[in-house]
């Protein structure tokens, strides 16, 4: 029933809403399993021995969901940077521009935790104006020119991003950097939706 209702959503509202929904299962799910688990095993009463690799820590109960939490946005960080990219290139500049981050994250989650999270919610004007431009390429909705302008910049400024990290990157980087090649290239495809939406309704009109 909840999903015929989100079918009936505008594109614009359906994205943004899709975009947690799908953080919602890659971090959200896997960290609640985490944590049920982790009590199951200490009864919720002792502290936990976790290893992986050369990786050993001893987690107390009260930690349990943060340290959930931790592993599931740092499991997932490439593909959460990689949807959201206009929202990490957002949070970026913001967290630099803060001094003393450990000021106003939260204590329980490390800083980078903090900053992939946060890339969903800054990219969320990025979904609906994606969604806008879907409305108006299959849909009656008529996108006005600002709108195409504003698509065909950030188009434009994602393509000199990836020309620039083909030609300044390392070549263990860029084979290593597959997320940031895919990332750029979904929005590069996404933000050209806008102008080819508006050139596709100007033909229309013309053709008239």
């Amino acid at each position: 029933m909840l999903l015929v209702r989100m079918m009936r959503l505008p594109f614009r509202m359906l994205l943004p809403v899709m975009a947690v929904v799908v953080w919602l299962g890659i971090v959200a799910g896997p960290a609640a399993m985490m944590d049920h688990e982790l009590r199951r095993v200490t009864g919720n009463v002792k502290n936990a021995t976790v290893s992986v690799g050369t990786f050993h820590t001893t987690i107390p109960p009260e930690r349990f969901l943060a340290f959930a939490v931790n592993e599931a946005v740092v499991t997932h960080s490439h593909v959460i940077t990689a949807v959201n990219l206009p929202g990490a290139l957002m949070e970026m500049p913001i967290s630099l521009a803060t001094t003393v981050p450990e000021e106003w994250y939260p204590k329980q989650l490390d800083v980078w935790t903090w900053m992939a999270m946060g890339t969903l919610f800054y990219c969320l004007p990025a979904w609906w104006l994606v969604g806008l431009g879907v409305e108006a390429l299959v849909g009656p909705r008529r996108l006005r020119w600002p709108w195409a302008v504003l698509g065909c910049v950030l188009c434009g400024l994602l393509m000199v991003l990836l020309g620039g990290f083909l030609l300044g990157a390392s070549a263990a980087n860029r084979a290593g950097g597959g997320w940031v090649f895919a990332g750029l290239g979904l929005w590069i495809v996404l933000f050209a939706l806008l102008p080819v939406a508006w050139v596709r309704q100007r033909r229309a009109m013309r053709s008239r």
